[in-house]
């Protein structure tokens, strides 16, 4: 260890105390030694980067110490040894961390608005008449744990408590724990549902487990607790609470002004020079994000709230680089939800433990307050809102083999949400969870949706429990719509349909007729009797073209690659074996003008391209920027003030992800879909550039 005795003193005792210290730590010349956060401590922001930037210099291995060696052997093939993403260097890292990306881009998550809003009107329910609760104890803690559950960590309930019982009793549940995780895994590969572990493949995916719990929970429990005493103390409550884009803004500098991380571990690989101090391989470092995001170099005024601060520089409230929190965009989510909730349900909150008696938890990795008195007014409780569900009643139909068609009609005779074609619903399907359909009649009804469901004999029981319920009457809950399908503007429309794939195909004919556009229909199917809506298609007459094949062999769909790009977009929903042959054929054509209905995610990693001069226009200030090859689109436009979050810098969190109104970007993310890069509607502004010469953003 390279480390001298006038340089071991340093406080970090005191919790309360701990920005104080931070203060001191950045003021001193080189780096100082601490014994309580064991290791070489990183207080400015310059050098907190140097070392995120550097992963393989140093290591985050001493984030999650290493099992002894007879754990280890316990262990094998049962409990991935590297415990927690945050723990795992590359490539082991990067692989995991990719393979999950996607799931948590921002716009993804906003589906689970409406369900945190409802698990957290159900908690404030228990309390609410009351006038006083400790908040972090019966909101903040609970809250996170329910969203995990429901966002598809659910496997946890009904376990066993790792942290009750004799060592063996702890040391089987951790057994079991793992095993049914490791068995629901193995489960998504066949049984596809709306949630996290669907993208889960293998037994190292285990290892992400106690981090995405960490992630969504620990830290998210003491970011609220602490950010709201920190509102209430300093009288913003209440401007924070004005709207979302105030929540928002109001969460970024909760984040920044005092994180639930105070820092983390990494251990030194080779010999280097950090801040003036040398360091060898084998010395440790802690990496206090909390102190370099209060910087006074970057943060004027870092000990100060300041609700709507302007800064060119991002926090270090999530950490960055490959090792940024994989969790952020949900905490965001969940956080700015529980505020929203929070200011509907209870009115005039106030302290009842004065801010000034407050305690924290011991210095280390976490920084939270051990609890949160507050109060409100009764007299102004409000009631519970509407359930982030809706009820709908089904009235079914055969239209096929196998085929039912469920109209779904709100019971009070309520409007339905609007849709448009491409559109689909979840809807639940008994304990099995919730499953996806598209919708199938016209948009331009609002008091009812319809989807087609095919009983699937080798499928994962959705189909089979729609099936078995399919009674007048029958009452389901539904969630959405959602559109990853939509129908674009084109002189002319070539519809490719197969089977079941006929749903969404059937509410586009309705479009494109009522408009009075082109368009033809290629409806393909084993024979007639299993083809839904057949003889409404069949009516269409010269636009539609029905293939049994069956009766007629295969369909040569070769024609496609040769049809006027300039003016035609092909829409394709079927099995996986009809998407691709039609991917194929039509891989000549310009992008976009194919989209295929699916549920794969193609990842495309441009690691290797070549940075050039980028002409980068704002829809919204008229402002023209020159992005130089050595900066990233998201660096620019955050010195122009622009504020953009990004967690990662990589690619990876969807968290600063831009709208594109004019110009083709040159995508380098992993979260966005195939599809979706072929869509060039919006780019991660942190990695992607451009293909031509400028690009005009919605910003």
């Amino acid at each position: 260890m390279s480390t001298t005795r006038s340089q071991e003193r340093c406080p970090f005792r005191s919790p309360r105390d701990l920005f104080h210290d931070f203060v001191e730590v950045r003021g001193q010349d080189g780096l100082v030694y601490s014994k309580e956060l064991h290791g070489w401590v990183l207080s400015r922001y310059d050098d907190i980067i140097q070392v995120l930037d550097q992963p393989d210099l140093f290591s985050s291995r001493p984030t999650v110490p290493d099992p002894p060696p007879q754990a280890q052997e316990m262990f094998r093939d049962k409990v991935p040894l590297r415990g927690t993403l945050i723990g795992i260097d590359n490539p082991d890292h990067d692989r995991l961390k990719l393979s999950v990306s996607s799931f948590f881009v921002p716009r993804r998550l906003q589906r689970f608005e409406p369900l945190i809003r409802k698990l957290a009107n159900e908690l404030i329910d228990e309390f609410v008449n009351l006038g006083t609760v400790n908040i972090k104890l019966h909101f903040a803690l609970p809250l996170p744990l329910k969203t995990i559950a429901a966002v598809g960590l659910a496997f946890f309930g009904g376990h066993p408590d790792l942290a009750t019982g004799s060592h063996e009793e702890k040391l089987q549940a951790l057994f079991d724990l793992h095993a049914h995780c490791a068995e629901l895994i193995q489960m998504r590969r066949d049984d596809r549902r709306d949630d996290l572990i669907m993208v889960m493949t293998d037994f190292k995916h285990l290892s992400m487990l106690p981090g995405l719990m960490l992630a969504g929970h620990e830290t998210t429990t003491n970011l609220l607790s602490m950010g709201l005493a920190h509102l209430l103390h300093t009288g913003t409550y209440e401007k924070a609470q004005e709207d979302d884009a105030s929540r928002a803004a109001a969460l970024e500098e909760l984040f920044r002004f005092e994180s639930a991380i105070t820092g983390m571990p990494r251990l030194v690989t080779k010999e280097c020079t950090l801040a003036g101090q040398p360091l060898h391989e084998g010395d440790h470092l802690f990496v206090a994000y909390n102190s370099g995001s209060r910087d006074e170099k970057y943060f004027p005024r870092g000990d100060n709230l300041e609700l709507h601060r302007m800064t060119t520089k991002q926090h270090l409230g999530f950490g960055r680089g490959v090792h940024a929190c994989l969790g952020a965009p949900l905490a965001r989510l969940l956080l700015r939800t529980e505020l929203s909730v929070i200011k509907e349900r209870l009115t005039d909150l106030r302290f009842v433990t004065p801010y000034s008696e407050l305690e924290y938890l011991p210095i280390g990795e976490g920084r939270g307050l051990e609890n949160l008195q507050v109060g409100w007014d009764l007299s102004q409780v409000t009631a519970k809102p509407l359930p982030q569900a809706t009820t709908t009643r089904a009235w079914v139909s055969k239209v096929a083999k196998d085929i039912i068609c469920f109209t779904l009609r709100a019971p009070s005779s309520e409007e339905l949400p609007p849709w448009t074609p491409g559109s689909h619903i979840d809807i639940q399907v008994g304990e099995l969870g919730w499953r996806q359909y598209s919708l199938c009649s016209s948009s331009s009804n609002n008091e009812s949706w319809e989807i087609s469901v095919l009983l699937e004999s080798h499928g994962s029981g959705g189909s089979a429990f729609l099936h078995s319920t399919a009674f007048e009457g029958t009452d389901f809950l539904t969630r959405g719509p959602r559109n990853h399908f939509p129908l674009a503007e084109a002189d002319q429309y070539i519809f490719i349909a197969g089977g079941i794939g006929i749903t969404p195909i059937r509410l586009m004919l309705h479009d494109v007729k009522e408009r009075g556009s082109q368009h033809h229909v290629y409806y393909l199917g084993s024979n007639r009797d299993s083809m839904a809506f057949v003889n409404e298609i069949e009516q269409l007459g010269t636009n539609a073209t029905i293939h049994s094949s069956a009766e007629l062999g295969r369909l040569d769909l070769s024609f496609l690659s040769k049809v006027d790009a300039a003016t035609t977009k092909i829409y394709c929903c079927g099995p996986p074996q009809l998407n691709s042959a039609v991917e194929a054929i039509c891989s000549t054509l310009p992008v976009g003008v194919l989209r295929v209905e699916k549920f794969v995610n193609d990842v495309i990693l441009g690691s290797n391209m070549v940075n050039r001069l980028v002409e980068v226009k704002l829809a919204r200030s008229g402002m023209v920027i020159l992005v130089p090859p050595e900066k990233s689109i998201l660096e620019v436009l955050n010195e122009q003030g622009a504020g953009i979050i990004s967690t990662c810098q990589k690619g990876t969190c969807g968290t600063c992800e831009v709208q594109v109104l004019e110009g083709i970007p040159e995508h380098r993310d992993t979260v966005l879909t195939k599809e979706e890069k072929a869509q060039n509607r919006s780019m991660m502004v942190c990695v992607s550039r451009c293909m031509g010469s400028s690009l005009l953003l919605d910003f």
